[in-house]
């Protein structure tokens, strides 16, 4: 019975170790099981954090996707405003041209006939007075005067207030004065 009771007592301490050894591994299990499930609540954290950003980023995405779209819009309607103005542009500038090319021309004529009045004013003092009665004047209806004006500059005649006295000229409707 001796040899009995030592080889139970031999195979309760191998029973033993390999509890402990169960308990330890157990422990080790129960370690990482509660890491796990530790590490798993904090994965579904950030899961449902991500989704609830994924949302928000898909919300704003659309949002400036449609603006952006909005603003090629924009853009295309600027454009062709754009070339339009320039065309715009193009032809005021040549009608800018073309009107300072045409007021050069016009100041020129001005002086040529600035000249050419002031040599018909000094030949119409030297000619002979003639005298014009305001009957003829009235079928003209035009008056040229070189006082107070340019000459050559005509004036339509006034026949109210006119009388045959007041009608005289130095030549022919060169130089009315009134007297």
């Amino acid at each position: 019975m001796v040899y009995f009771s030592a080889y139970i007592k031999e195979r309760l301490f191998l029973y033993m170790d390999k509890f402990e050894e169960f308990q330890t591994t157990m422990a080790k299990t129960n370690e990482l099981f509660t890491a796990f499930k530790q590490e798993t609540e904090k994965l579904t954290k950030k899961i449902k954090k991500l989704e609830r950003e994924m949302v928000i980023w898909c919300t704003k995405w659309e949002n400036n996707n449609k603006i952006l779209l909005q603003m090629a819009e924009e853009k295309t309607i600027r454009d062709r405003n754009y070339k339009v103005f320039q065309i715009k542009l193009e032809r005021l500038e040549k009608l800018y041209k073309a009107l300072q090319i045409e007021r050069n021309e016009l100041s020129e004529k001005v002086e040529v006939l600035k000249g050419q009045a002031s040599v018909k004013v000094a030949d119409a003092d030297l000619a002979v007075p003639v005298m014009h009665s305001c009957a003829d004047l009235d079928s003209s209806n035009m008056l040229t005067t070189s006082s107070k004006r340019a000459p050559g500059v005509r004036l339509e005649a006034d026949p109210k207030g006119m009388n045959e006295a007041k009608c005289y000229s130095k030549g022919p409707l060169h130089g009315i004065s009134r007297h």
